[in-house]
């Protein structure tokens, strides 16, 4: 666990001029509609998420989205708890369209992160901006284990940036700029500012590697 280096914080700087409202305002709709639960929402909330995290493509077919959903809306957290290990290991056993098998990490860390802020979200641009893959060998258990490791990692990772006066800099002029910001934990918008940077190419060395 570190505070940001300097490459991660001229990047992350560099984001905050690059975030839109419209990057943020789908997942504060999300946000909205599981907390309050209004009638009818499963469909909405379904129908927004997939296009926002792109369930719409990566091979997946209609049984992996409504058994994806079907635990979403019946996921519950624990103090403590590990949600991720058994949604991966469910959701490896339903085959792509294309008859393979995937770890679909990045899509089940999307999904536990919209229940609770704390848990950080992997996907491409994080693996880039951090260095960190999901590990491609040996036994699904082993691979589940790295991920988790990962996020881990993430997690501690986002904890001691919050701790930063740097980052802390970098996020009062975030939420003056974007308000609505101010409804989300740092782990959120620091997974907002990781997604700008990969989203709009600002950097293209692994940042942990630059001292």
């Amino acid at each position: 666990m570190s505070e940001p280096n300097k490459y991660q914080l001229i990047l992350l700087r560099e984001a905050t001029m690059h975030l839109e409202e419209t990057n943020v305002s789908p997942y504060l709709t999300l946000r909205y509609l599981l907390t309050k639960k209004p009638a009818g929402f499963q469909a909405e909330f379904r129908r927004i998420f997939e296009s926002y995290y792109g369930l719409n493509s990566g091979g997946l077919t209609e049984a992996f989205k409504n058994r994806y959903f079907d635990l979403l809306f019946g996921l519950e957290i624990q103090d403590h708890d590990d949600p991720h290990t058994r949604i991966l290991a469910e959701l490896y056993e339903i085959p792509r369209r294309k008859g393979d098998k995937a770890l679909q990490c990045s899509f089940v860390s999307k999904l536990v992160a919209i229940h609770d802020e704390s848990y950080p979200i992997f996907d491409r641009h994080v693996s880039d901006f951090f260095g960190i893959s999901v590990p491609s060998n040996w036994s699904l258990d082993f691979r589940i284990a790295g991920f988790m490791e990962n996020l881990k990692h993430l997690r501690n990772t986002y904890q001691c940036w919050s701790e930063d006066s740097e980052f802390q800099k970098i996020l009062l002029t975030l939420k003056q700029r974007h308000p609505y910001l101010n409804g989300c934990t740092t782990p959120r918008i620091a997974d907002f500012l990781v997604w700008t940077v990969g989203h709009n190419k600002l950097g293209s060395t692994p940042a942990r590697a630059v001292k």
